[in-house]
């Protein structure tokens, strides 16, 4: 009897931590309501995504002092005419618009949100995407944020939600929504199913054991992060697979960069057409992209020298690649406080210099 109770239990129990990890209004729950204070609490990266997410807070070469974030004015001999349209992700995220020149007001975009615009003919409205290269292909194979960032007076926009949010960003899965059987087995339902069984501070000794066992033992980090093979930086695995459309490694097809360009070009095209008075690209490299560069599939650059490409580009990846600069943190997917001043200096050369190439 009390075998046949527990096999009940432990079946009620899976199904009903299934269904939270794939319900959005049961993560959000979740999300919101767990004190991270406490034992019960989630586990928070203090010290760096990818240090926090193989637990190897304790190797003090991944876990530098941090950084204060110091942003400089930028020298400026232009009005404040530009209204500048930033659809970007996590590295751009709370960049304030005090740092961009000639600037009257900022515009951040969510890439997994969208936005319903409407531009100000007396201003010269800028679109700037910025991307990491490790979304590069994966959002812009299609044209979805044709749908997703639209002149308000034309149509609304579609969301995103969950579609391309951050490797350690909460997946609001839903299965109440446009019900999908790739929703019960896509990618981030292991990520919400490792919160909700496993993600507690309680558990982390073992956890962190267990890390410091792979790293000292086997010289290798846990889960998905990668360490570099000069051993001075981690980087996440779907960066440097040879698989994974994201990664900095992955073979390329002409016909994957034709697709590619040929979605820029429409993109360009479609918000030119839309008013703006220019449309920009700049990818921002994956750090495997720039610290081990050896074997890399020339992603960036296939993209953004094919003469037929029309969108106008601000170059992160050469001059990043030149830098004598460590540019990028050892324990975090992000660049430091020099690669994101490095980047604002090329975006404000471009903004006070429009017709340079």
């Amino acid at each position: 009897m009390a075998k046949r109770f527990l096999s009940f239990f432990f079946i009620i129990f899976g199904l009903l931590v299934l269904w939270m990890s794939t319900s959005r209004s049961c993560m959000q729950f979740v999300a919101e309501h767990r004190d991270n204070n406490t034992w019960y609490g989630s586990y928070q990266m203090l010290h760096g995504d990818l240090v926090s997410l193989c637990y190897l807070d304790m190797v003090k070469r991944f876990n530098p002092p941090r950084e204060k974030i110091i942003f400089k004015k930028p020298a400026n001999t232009l009005t404040h005419n530009i209204n500048l349209y930033l659809h970007g992700d996590s590295y751009t995220y709370q960049v304030p618009d005090s740092v961009f020149s000639g600037i009257n007001k900022l515009y951040w975009i969510d890439r997994n949100h969208g936005m319903n615009y409407h531009l100000d003919s007396t201003k010269r409205n800028i679109l700037l995407i910025e991307v990491s290269e490790r979304y590069l292909r994966p959002y812009f194979s299609g044209l979805q944020m044709l749908d997703e960032v639209c002149d308000s007076m034309v149509k609304k926009k579609k969301l995103a939600l969950g579609k391309y949010g951050t490797y350690n960003q909460m997946i609001y899965a839903s299965v109440l929504q446009g019900f999908n059987l790739n929703d019960l087995f896509n990618k981030y339902i292991n990520q919400n199913l490792q919160c909700n069984l496993f993600n507690y501070n309680f558990m982390m000794p073992l956890f962190e054991s267990k890390a410091a066992l792979n790293y000292y033992a086997f010289n290798r980090a846990s889960g998905d992060v990668v360490i570099s093979k000069d051993r001075n930086f981690l980087f996440l695995k779907e960066t440097v697979s040879l698989t994974d459309p994201g990664s900095s490694y992955i073979p390329l097809t002409p016909d994957d960069i034709t697709r590619l360009v040929n979605n820029f070009n429409a993109i360009y095209d479609h918000y030119k057409s839309a008013g703006f008075s220019e449309v920009y690209l700049s990818a921002i490299p994956n750090s495997a992209t720039i610290m081990q560069n050896h074997g890399y599939n020339n992603l960036i650059p296939l993209i953004q020298n094919n003469p037929k490409l029309r969108m106008k580009i601000i170059d992160v990846y050469s001059p990043f690649l030149k830098s004598t600069k460590v540019l990028y943190q050892p324990c975090d997917t992000h660049w430091n406080n020099d690669g994101k001043l490095f980047w604002l200096d090329l975006v404000n050369e471009k903004l006070q210099n429009p017709d340079t190439n």
